[in-house]
């Protein structure tokens, strides 16, 4: 059976005892959110001085000779990137003449599958219906099924090999690359080493593309492993980064922070930094998103002891709890403003100010929406003014 249903219930008192403790909850969640939007601007800010300053100094070489005139300042350097040493893994005797090689490996597994669905009942109960589901999936990480709800005939076996990056170290040209640096390399290339490779390796079927360890591909049981590969190739690079002797290695700002981009082809400074500062920029707004909600979840467990006393009728409850998300919604954009405008004062002073308006400004009118949606309706006025006209 992979399918099961369990329902709960809960008392009016037991619900009011959980939105008090959630209290305590929500007023962490505000607190990690201010801790979270606080290091996000820092580190937006930091990230967009960084770039702006490398950006103002980059050099582009003409060429992978090396020259001294260049160490110790960021540069921009295209060329052919060549690996020193052979890629292998061992384990598997797969061997790679690239700069990354990188092992994937997934097993079919079961998968457990949780949904919980409640309903407020009168008199302020609340009735909770939970499914678990369990299906079989191929999965990239071991699935502790010891987890469970209900572990018997779904159980996992220990995962026997894991995904491994390996990496070399390079030159292109006079120059040297760590294999630090080439970390940065992404390993997204298709590999076709396994081709040249006997039928069966170290006890693993070998269907050209990939390695499986089982009876049917196409009927897999638990347990079944399949593992393949990705790498970077050797080629031509773009590589931003400073010039320490003749090794690349990582630009470190005034404000210590550590730059290096790499790019597969030939590719401008220009094209680079423009990427780098719109990442950036996808990646400021991410993080203020979530900062945001988790604030906003906290004011809303803040206030839910109103909505639970208000649950004691359902409809009354989910007024109560409109109006909390409402409330919420306000307290959010303003002290999230604040915290965001706080961070941003030091070096964008009208910047910072022109976030604190525009969170005040959304909240005047979330306020206003909210006052005028609880107003009635007006009669309109007697035609001919307020005085009827006198009988003859």
């Amino acid at each position: 059976m992979n399918h099961f249903t369990e329902t709960s219930n809960t008392g009016y008192g037991e619900n009011i005892g959980n939105s008090f403790k959630g209290i305590l909850f929500g007023l962490f969640l505000i607190i990690a959110s201010i801790i979270l939007l606080s290091y996000n601007e820092n580190r937006s800010i930091n990230q967009t001085l960084a770039l702006e300053e490398m950006q103002s100094k980059i050099a582009t070489l003409t060429d992978t000779k090396y020259n001294k005139q260049y160490d110790k300042k960021p540069i921009l350097i295209q060329g052919e990137v060549s690996p020193i040493k052979v890629l292998e893994d061992s384990q598997f005797g797969v061997k790679s003449d690239g700069l990354v090689l990188k092992r994937h490996v997934s097993m079919y597994q079961w998968v457990e599958k949780k949904q919980s669905k409640s309903e407020d009942k009168i008199g302020g109960g609340t009735q909770t219906v939970t499914t678990y589901d369990y299906e079989k999936k191929w999965v990239s990480h071991a699935v502790d099924s010891s987890s469970f709800k209900h572990s018997e005939n779904h159980q996992n076996p220990i995962m026997p090999y894991d995904t491994k990056t390996f990496s070399t170290d390079a030159n292109i040209g006079d120059y040297y690359l760590s294999q630090n640096i080439i970390g940065h390399f992404e390993s997204s290339q298709s590999f076709n080493g396994l081709s040249s490779m006997p039928k069966e390796v170290n006890g693993m079927k070998n269907h050209q593309s990939f390695l499986y360890k089982g009876e049917d591909i196409n009927k897999p049981l638990v347990g079944d492993i399949k593992i393949s590969y990705t790498q970077t190739a050797k080629g031509v690079y773009s590589i931003v980064g400073m010039a320490d002797n003749k090794a690349v290695v990582p630009y470190l700002s005034t404000n210590d922070r550590e730059l290096l981009f790499v790019r597969s082809g030939m590719i401008s400074a220009k094209q680079i930094f423009k990427e780098e500062f719109s990442s950036n920029t996808v990646l400021t707004w991410i993080l203020r998103a979530v900062g945001l909600l988790l604030m906003f979840f906290g004011f809303m467990l803040i206030m839910g002891p109103l909505a639970t006393f208000a649950n004691v009728i359902p409809m009354v409850g989910s007024l109560v709890e409109g109006a909390s998300a409402i409330v919420a919604g306000v307290l959010t954009l303003l002290l999230g403003s604040i915290v965001i405008a706080i961070a941003w004062f030091a070096s964008r002073p009208m910047l910072s100010l022109a976030i604190i308006g525009i969170g005040i400004g959304l909240t005047m009118l979330m306020s206003r929406f909210k006052s005028s949606g609880s107003k009635g309706v007006t009669p309109p006025p007697r035609r001919g003014g307020t005085t009827p006209p006198p009988r003859r």
